[in-house]
C-alpha cells in the first residue's frame, strides 16, 4: 500500500483540529497502512469530537475470499469519551443478544468486533462496523433535488420506523439521538468501496504532523450513485438509554438544533424548527416551544400532565396557561 502522503504546513487546521476543545493527546495516533489486532487502515473517514472512524481491510482472510473492509472507530482515550464507547458498546450487545424475527432488526448498524488500543496517553476503545456509504440526506444530493422527494422519503422512514420498533418493543432502547447523520445508506454494489480503495493508494490524503501526532484529511466521499441504493441502518447508540427503568428520563437530548421534528431537513434540507429567538442572536427552550405550538397548536393536556413540573412552570402560568413572554 502506498502510504506516502501530502505533507501541510503545520499551522493548516485539518479535520478535528477544527473544534476548539480539540486536544491531541486525547486522540489516536493512527497512520495509514498500519495494522491495528487484524485491520490495516486504508483511509480515514470522519471524526468527531470524541473519536475517528476510519476504512480497514481484514487481513485475516484466505486467499481464495474476496476483500472484507470494515469501518474501524478508535474513541478517545479521556474518560468522558469512553464511557460514551463503553455505552455504545453495551446497548450493542444487548441487540445482539436478542433472539427476534422482527424485521426491524436488519436496519440497525451493530458493532461486530471490540477492542482495546494501547496509546501513548491512555487507552483506547475499538470497535469495528460494518462500513456504510453516507448518510441518507446526501442521497438528495446525489437526485440533483433539494432534500428527499415525497415519495422516496416516505419509504426510508417507513424502514425508521421498523427500526424504531425493534430498538422499542423487544430492546427497550431509545436512541435519543435520532437525525439524518445517524441514519446511514449502505454501499449499492462493491465495486464502489473496491473503486474507492484503489483510488487511496493512487490519491493518498493530505496530512500533518503536530508533536509526532499524525492528522489525515478525512475522505467520506465514495462518489456517485451506480445502480440503486444500499440498505438503510440506524446508527450511533452512545447517547441510547433503556427504557424500562423505574426512574424516568428527564434529561434533555439531541443537539437543540436537531430536536424534534429530528427529521424535516431531509425533506427540505432546512430545519423546520431552529429555536432561535426573535433577534436571532442563540438558542432558547421556550422559543423552541413556541415555535412548535405556532405549527402544530398547543399540546394535549395528557402530555402535559406527564410532563415533568419544573419544565411546566417555566412555560405555563400557575392557571396552566402557555406564557407567550416566556420565548421573549
Amino acid at each position: 500500500m502506498n502510504t506516502s502522503t501530502q505533507l501541510l504546513p503545520a499551522n493548516t487546521l485539518l479535520d478535528e483540529e477544527g473544534n476548539p476543545d480539540y486536544d491531541p493527546r486525547r486522540f489516536y495516533p493512527a497512520r495509514i497502512g498500519d495494522t491495528i489486532q487484524k485491520y490495516q487502515i486504508v483511509s480515514k473517514l470522519g471524526w468527531g469530537t470524541g473519536s475517528t472512524v476510519w476504512l480497514a481491510k481484514d487481513t485475516n482472510r484466505w486467499p481464495w475470499q474476496p476483500n472484507r473492509y470494515v469501518a474501524l472507530k478508535i474513541t478517545n482515550c479521556f474518560e468522558r469519551d469512553r464511557k460514551s464507547a463503553k455505552d455504545e458498546l453495551e446497548m450493542s450487545q444487548h441487540i445482539s443478544d436478542i433472539q427476534t424475527i422482527h424485521e426491524g432488526r436488519s436496519y440497525v448498524r451493530l458493532i461486530q468486533d471490540s477492542f482495546t488500543i494501547p496509546g501513548p496517553f491512555g487507552e483506547h476503545l475499538g470497535m469495528v462496523f460494518e462500513p456504510l456509504r453516507e448518510p441518507l440526506w446526501l442521497l438528495g444530493r446525489h437526485l440533483g433535488t433539494v432534500g428527499l422527494p415525497p415519495t422516496i422519503l416516505k419509504a426510508f422512514l417507513k424502514l425508521v420506523l421498523k427500526g424504531l420498533d425493534f430498538l422499542h418493543s423487544e430492546c427497550h432502547i431509545i436512541h435519543t439521538d435520532l437525525k439524518s447523520d445517524n441514519l446511514l445508506l449502505g454501499f449499492e454494489d462493491s465495486s464502489v468501496i473496491n473503486d474507492y480503495v484503489r483510488q487511496q493508494k493512487e490519491n493518498p490524503p493530505q496530512s500533518k504532523k503536530v508533536h509526532g501526532h499524525p492528522i489525515y484529511q478525512s475522505r467520506p466521499d465514495f462518489g456517485g450513485l451506480r445502480k440503486g441504493v444500499g440498505l438503510l441502518k440506524i446508527s450511533d447508540f452512545g447517547a441510547a438509554v433503556f427504557g424500562n427503568v423505574p426512574t424516568p428520563h428527564r434529561h434533555d437530548i439531541q443537539p437543540e438544533q436537531f430536536c424534534a421534528p429530528e427529521l424535516w431537513e431531509l425533506l427540505q434540507d432546512i430545519s423546520l424548527l431552529d429555536g432561535l429567538r426573535p433577534e436571532g442572536d442563540r438558542y432558547s427552550r421556550e422559543a423552541h416551544f413556541a415555535q412548535m405550538i405556532g405549527l402544530l397548536g398547543p399540546p394535549p393536556q395528557e402530555l402535559l400532565d406527564r410532563a415533568d413540573s419544573a419544565m411546566l412552570s417555566s412555560l405555563y402560568t400557575a392557571e396552566g396557561v402557555y406564557d407567550s413572554a416566556s420565548d421573549e
